[in-house]
């Protein structure tokens, strides 16, 4: 009866753990990048969101963009840097954030990826990147 009892204690902490690490991977990629061109202020506008709610952007990760202006044009900064952010910061939450914005000096649209890391209350994802196109 007691080896019932322990091979039942083994297999709910195997689907726990197996359950937690499900968790973890389906939070990679839950990210979008909106890129915006203005064209008469020579500056483009990119926001990083978590996707979906209770899916936020982990401060604390070292955020990095590569960013190019398509069409041979020209940009200010092609790495940009969590240093660079504004984030959009959440309550009682002070290492995750709504959402992290970056303005880089650009000529024509832009395009690259970002690299960064989402969390929930109760999970982080692996680091994963976006891609970025402006307009």
């Amino acid at each position: 009866m007691k080896i019932r009892f322990a091979l039942a204690a083994i297999a709910l902490a195997t689907t726990t753990v197996i359950s937690s690490a499900v968790a973890d991977e389906a939070l990679e990629g839950k990210a979008t990048a909106d890129a915006k061109l203005d064209a008469k202020a020579g500056k483009a506008t990119l926001v990083l969101k978590g996707k979906g709610d209770g899916v936020y952007i982990n401060k604390d990760y070292g955020l990095k963009c590569s960013v190019k202006a398509k069409d041979g044009g020209k940009v200010d900064k092609s790495e940009l840097k969590k240093e660079d952010a504004t984030y959009e910061s959440v309550a009682d939450k002070p290492t995750k954030a709504k959402s992290a914005t970056f303005t880089v000096g650009a000529d024509k649209a832009i395009e690259g990826e970002c690299k960064l890391v989402v969390c929930t209350d109760t999970s982080c994802s692996s680091p994963f990147k976006v891609s970025i196109t402006s307009n």
